[in-house]
């Protein structure tokens, strides 16, 4: 117990002789981090479910993804200078601005993944392997790929191009759909081919993985001197920029082809565009259209019935002392044998 007169150190107490109790800095950029981060993601997860459920429309999307954006960036600069003050003064806040710093991250990884596509991939959401005569899309104009584009293609995806298969149109449109059906896109038009060697066109939706945004995918084969030709077409509804989605969509369908056919047909490769076309063997010409035995008449009699004895009687060495008649003709300028 303290004894009369003593003083006591309370917290708050001003009287003289007391000492003073200063609370802990608490740093508000760090409670701001945390409170923006902690909206980022269930802003931008709820949009995203939302559209892909058919709730909202494009429009209101994209203001609602942009303001997850906005919560994680706020996040991520709060958090910055929350540490950096607590770094130099102290206090308390660490743990909070840490974690708004890990959420607004998360929430900025797709705006990060754009960025990056824009940087890397060329402004285009329209490819084709026949930029010359793209395949038609139902509902859009055929113009739509000018030649600006065409020479924008050309230098960024070389690769992209039209391919030749040895097969029948009907069985590379039975492969084709086999694709398609294993990717589980969504068929919306159809031309199939009646005989074997007829055109066929396939037209299908395409959702992206993440925002599930709908891109068109046409597939069109037509009848070629090596058996098929294929040209694919994959193009963006939305936006002027498809950050390389269809060029890597293309790709894709290409490779999963190629493993449809290696499983029906063993390896079969397609053919390249400096591969010459078979040439048919033509027959030759008759020398005459008159037959060989009009011209020559029938085969000559043999002189003998066969198994009958040559005329002449043998020589002592096994010779012969008279030739058959039918060897005369050939040994007429010959000497005669010796007897």
């Amino acid at each position: 117990m303290l004894e009369h007169g003593s003083s006591a150190t309370r917290p708050g107490s001003n009287r003289p002789g007391m000492h003073k109790y200063i609370p802990p800095r608490r740093s508000r950029s760090a409670r701001v981090s945390y409170r923006a981060g902690l909206f980022a993601v269930p802003v931008l997860v709820i949009a995203t479910l939302s559209f892909r459920g058919g709730l909202i429309s494009a429009r209101e999307f994209f203001p609602a993804m942009g303001l997850g954006f906005v919560l994680g960036a706020v996040a991520v600069i709060a958090a910055l200078g929350a540490l950096v003050s607590l770094w130099e003064q102290g206090g308390i806040g660490w743990s909070k601005a840490v974690r708004g710093m890990l959420y607004g991250g998360i929430a900025l990884i797709p705006a990060a993944m754009a960025v990056a596509g824009v940087v890397a991939y060329p402004k285009l959401n329209d490819i084709s392997t026949d930029i010359n005569e793209p395949p038609p899309i139902a509902g859009r104009n055929q113009d739509d790929h000018p030649a600006p584009n065409r020479a924008l293609q050309r230098q960024a995806y070389p690769d992209l191009l039209s391919r030749r298969f040895r097969v029948t149109p009907a069985e590379l449109h039975a492969a084709a759909r086999q694709v398609i059906e294993r990717q589980r896109w969504t068929i919306v038009g159809e031309l199939t081919p009646a005989l074997p060697d007829d055109p066929s066109l396939i037209q299908a939706d395409v959702r992206s993985l993440v925002f599930g945004f709908t891109d068109d995918f046409v597939i069109r084969i037509r009848p070629d001197p090596f058996g098929a030709r294929l040209d694919l077409r994959s193009a963006s509804r939305i936006g002027e920029h498809d950050l390389g989605a269809n060029a890597a969509r293309i790709r894709l369908f290409q490779q999963d082809l190629d493993a449809v056919l290696l499983e029906a047909y063993g390896a079969l490769e397609p053919v390249g565009e400096d591969d010459e076309a078979p040439v048919e063997e033509e027959e030759l010409p008759l020398l005459s259209d008159v037959p060989q035995e009009e011209r020559e008449g029938p085969p000559p009699a043999p002189s003998r019935k066969p198994g009958e004895e040559p005329e002449g009687p043998l020589s002592l060495d096994g010779g012969l002392e008279r030739l058959p008649s039918d060897l005369e003709e050939i040994y007429e300028d010959e000497p005669a044998p010796q007897q």
